[in-house]
């Protein structure tokens, strides 16, 4: 028996490249199945170079500044080893283009982007690591509040319609959720998307936009104040 077109959109964006036999069976059963390899292949092309532009020479000592700045005022929830997640924001930081030509809404986009990813890094979360939310949200002049940060279990760096943004797995009772942060990107706010037994939260915020993926019993909506409320502007140093 065939694998259902939906199943095989939602695998080849997981894993574009996967050797396994069934997948890649399915590759030649239509046009619309050739078109999404395509697809998916063109997007992985796009984050390979994405991650694999210089990152800038004063990325430690943009860091180390904002956390320097802020360590008296937030010591107590400020996390204080900060090299892995150093490391990370190194691995990905040159990605400042824009693929705003790759998607014809925003809503495409966040279906586009979970496919391809989203199940992946759910797992890179369940594998645990670090989760540094606060230096990765300062490269946008931003911060979490201690109701984000303490329940964020993977945080990355990935391509958004307007350049770089960021893609963090948070560990809540419901399980895993996905936020996909868009720093240049507005939305309609409280606009609700469904795809593939998931569903996605669009929240306007005061800089850019978030959205909120989940399966469609995990309630996503009763996370919507937790982002709107906590993605707060970094404090003024003055």
């Amino acid at each position: 028996m065939s694998m259902d077109f939906t199943e095989f959109k939602r695998r080849i964006g997981a894993e574009p490249r996967s050797g396994d036999p069934e997948l890649i069976a399915a590759r030649d059963l239509s046009p619309e199945h050739r078109e999404t390899v395509i697809k998916a292949e063109a997007f992985e092309q796009k984050l390979e170079r994405a991650v694999d532009l210089p990152a800038p020479s004063d990325l430690l000592e943009r860091i180390t500044s904002v956390t320097s700045m802020e360590g008296n005022k937030r010591r107590n929830w400020w996390p204080v080893a900060m090299a892995a997640s150093v490391l990370v924001a190194v691995g990905a930081a040159g990605m400042g283009w824009k693929m705003s030509q790759g998607w014809e809404s925003v809503e495409a986009y966040v279906v586009d982007h979970y496919r391809h990813d989203g199940d992946k890094v759910v797992a890179m979360a369940l594998e645990g690591g670090p989760a540094d939310v606060h230096a990765m949200l300062a490269r946008f002049d931003l911060d979490a509040t201690p109701e984000l940060a303490n329940i964020v279990s993977l945080i990355k760096y990935c391509p958004t319609p307007e350049g770089k943004g960021i893609h963090m797995i948070l560990d809540t009772q419901n399980g895993p959720l996905t936020v996909i942060y868009m720093p240049d990107t507005h939305v309609t706010d409280r606009e609700m998307l469904a795809f593939d037994q998931m569903e996605a939260l669009l929240i306007d915020l005061e800089s850019g936009s978030a959205a909120i993926i989940g399966a469609d019993s995990q309630r996503i909506e009763d996370y919507y104040a937790v982002i709107h409320d906590s993605i707060v502007p970094l404090p003024d140093p003055s």
